[in-house]
């Protein structure tokens, strides 16, 4: 990405998440100069402890501001002075852990939209904001029951990101449809305070499907498992679960399009899809080719399935407003498992790089055992 040497200053929201800190990167490799905002003094070491920001050498082009609670009142007053851009990805999200059915509009509902509303009307008082990039979610674009593959979305009828769905409160039967009900409702509360309030600047809506791709804050095995990843992985150790929707997109890609997305040739107030259509388990043939070791020293396992539900996608808008292809979900696939199968690794005695990959000794269960993930 070329280098802009730009006084525009962004605010980003989110940086120490996986798309945020992704995101971060691309923002210094552009020269821009970035606010993160983050939930406390150790959320600002942990980001400056990463290797990648590390050898950016950001010094005075990376500052940060600390925003405990998103949905209190003037939260982000103090974060957008000066600010000319805002990249706002915290959010809740839907982890593998069960938030209580009674804990779903606190955990997810209300942060989602006060946060959101709490920023828009900050960047409104300061006045110089010029754009804000709002990272939303295919679901908020796609009714629940389609996304789970309870009914079936015509494939005459692609999802376009002009799709709008209601707002359904609670109680919801999964942290899935809170998270859902989530996006749908910040959404739908900031396009009407935008259509109400007209301010002076433009907001582009991202909406990515399922995020995949390696994930730099991880720094173990059972880290690299956490979020979207796990799906992936959990295929690849022999789980059976599902039906998922078929909509992915590498982490790079949606990194990159947030960047992109500053720019005023791109048109703002208005959604663009992150997404592709994929099937989870091409996962095994793609493992099959480019890990052949790792499955025969079983640390990766072939007996898993995830049901795929298909939606059709209309992404035109998306390629030609960004001018670039979607990384492949094979590409997807081979980021999340390289990174895994290194954490595995990483406590091996040596590692050598072969002309075909990257060739580790192990030691397992007191035997030394080679593993070669093969460029393919």
């Amino acid at each position: 990405m070329r280098m802009r040497f730009s006084r525009d200053l962004v605010l980003i929201t989110g940086a120490t998440g996986h798309v945020g800190s992704c995101t971060l990167i691309h923002l210094l490799e552009s020269g821009y100069h970035v606010r993160a905002a983050v939930r406390s003094e150790a959320k600002i070491a942990q980001v400056l402890s990463r290797p990648e920001v590390r050898a950016l050498n950001p010094g005075s082009r990376l500052t940060f501001t600390i925003v405990p609670d998103i949905s209190a009142p003037g939260a982000y007053d103090h974060a957008v002075e000066g600010v000319t851009h805002i990249i706002h990805i915290a959010s809740p999200l839907a982890t593998g852990d069960s938030v209580p059915g009674h804990l779903h509009e606190d955990f997810f509902i209300r942060p989602a939209v006060q946060g959101t509303i709490n920023l828009l009307e900050a960047a409104n008082i300061v006045g110089t904001v010029r754009r804000i990039v709002i990272t939303s979610s295919i679901v908020a674009l796609v009714p629940y029951d389609e996304m789970e593959g309870i009914t079936k979305r015509s494939p005459l009828k692609p999802v376009s990101p002009n799709d709008r769905i209601p707002f359904v409160p609670g109680p919801y039967n999964s942290t899935f449809a809170a998270y859902a009900a989530s996006k749908v409702a910040s959404l739908h509360h900031a396009e009407a305070w935008v259509a109400r309030e007209r301010p002076a600047f433009d907001v582009v809506y991202l909406h990515p499907g399922f995020v995949l791709g390696r994930n730099d804050n991880a720094t173990s095995p059972g880290q690299a498992m956490q979020g979207t990843n796990s799906v992936v992985l959990a295929l690849l150790l022999g789980k059976r679960f599902g039906p998922y929707a078929g909509t992915t997109v590498h982490v790079e890609d949606v990194a990159r399009a947030h960047v992109l997305s500053l720019d005023p040739s791109v048109f703002g107030n208005q959604s663009y899809i992150l997404s592709q259509s994929s099937r989870w388990n091409d996962a095994r043939e793609i493992a099959r080719r480019c890990y052949p070791e790792a499955i025969k020293n079983k640390m990766l396992v072939m007996g898993g399935s995830v049901r795929t539900t298909h939606l059709p996608i209309d992404i035109s808008l998306t390629e030609e407003t960004f001018g670039f292809t979607f990384a492949s979900y094979e590409e997807q696939v081979k980021s999340i498992v390289d990174q895994y199968l290194d954490l595995r690794l990483r406590k091996g005695p040596k590692i050598q790089i072969g002309g075909m990959g990257t060739e580790v000794s192990v030691k397992k269960h007191n035997a030394f055992v080679s593993i070669r993930a093969i460029t393919c």
